[in-house]
């Protein structure tokens, strides 16, 4: 008679106190900040954007639930969570109409439509991340420049990608680039409270240090490597890690626990490879960021990735019984 390989002993257990509800209000926790401080420079366009994409998605997930016959579930906060992050990598003018249309793709191709909460293959965040980039790619583009007194209103990859690397540190101090007074999203400006929240997350567990680790090192070394071959056109990894979504992408991203790997080497490598793509798509595809795109492609590798396992210990060998 085989042995069964898992047994569950009789009630009761002990939970681990984590819950669905937890895992989101810690996301809506950590990521506050940085939406708060875009906010405060891109003033009531970005808080019309945070508005629009929280509210509209909580609404579609209802709606979306009662057509469907499921039992609604907004209790969880996924939907505000997802339309919280969704908001951050948004730009600040972007028509409320257009945030719309992109929160239901969000929740109906990205969650609902494959049986709802973590049975989705793809982040449903970048999946309406895509819809907007590929069908409406000049409002994506269209930013608003953060009061006081700046140097250029383009984001600062735009500027290294139209002027060149020569020009970029005249343009952007560091204190701009890491409390985000720079043109760019909703929430991906101030690298210090995207850092914080990031730590804050870790700290809840909510994820584990191998995929943000492997996405940043990817980063450094691409960058890093391209950057020592020839400074005069390639920029710092330092620059590339304090300008667009590195950060947010890193953090709050990358590690969606439905759509990334499982086992500690699938994510390290999973967060590699988004990271050195970023780089790749900042350096010689169209578009000036390239951190959601990697991400987003990152996870179509997931499956494959999983199949990266730890050595299973007690296991006896074929020719050891033989």
């Amino acid at each position: 008679m085989k042995a069964p390989e898992l047994v569950v002993s009789a009630t009761p257990h002990i939970h681990s106190g984590n819950s669905v509800q937890k895992m989101m209000l810690n996301i809506i926790i950590a990521l506050l900040p940085a939406v708060a401080i875009g906010i405060y420079f891109y003033g009531m366009g970005a808080l019309v954007v945070a508005a629009v994409s929280v509210v509209s998605a909580v609404a579609w997930e209802a709606i979306l639930q009662k057509i469907l016959g499921r039992q609604l579930a907004l209790g969880n906060l996924t939907a505000v969570a997802s339309g919280l992050v969704f908001a951050a990598i948004l730009p600040p003018t972007l028509p409320w109409w257009m945030i719309t249309i992109a929160t239901l793709i969000m929740i109906l191709l990205g969650k609902e439509i494959y049986g709802g909460l973590g049975n989705n293959p793809f982040n449903g965040v970048l999946v309406a991340y895509v819809a907007l980039k590929i069908s409406y790619p000049e409002a994506m583009i269209t930013w608003t420049p953060p009061a006081g007194d700046i140097m250029t209103e383009l984001p600062p990859l735009q500027v290294l990608r139209d002027e060149g690397v020569g020009v970029i540190w005249e343009y952007f101090t560091l204190k701009d680039l890491l409390m985000g007074k720079v043109a760019g999203t909703v929430g991906e400006g101030c690298k210090i409270a995207l850092l914080i929240g990031g730590l804050f997350l870790l700290l809840r567990r909510n994820f584990s240090w191998h995929i943000p680790a492997g996405f940043l090192t990817g980063i450094v070394v691409l960058s890093g490597i391209l950057w020592m071959a020839n400074a005069e056109k390639y920029a710092s990894p330092l620059f590339h890690l304090l300008t667009g979504g590195s950060l947010l992408a890193a953090f709050f991203l990358a590690t969606d626990s439905t759509t990334s790997p499982v086992t500690p080497g699938g994510k390290l490598l999973s967060g590699l490879l988004a990271g050195m793509l970023a780089v790749v798509i900042r350096a010689w595809a169209q578009w000036e960021d390239g951190a959601y795109f990697a991400v987003f492609m990152a996870g179509t590798l997931t499956p494959l990735l999983d199949k990266i396992r730890p050595r299973v210990y007690g296991r006896v060998k074929a020719s050891a019984t033989s």
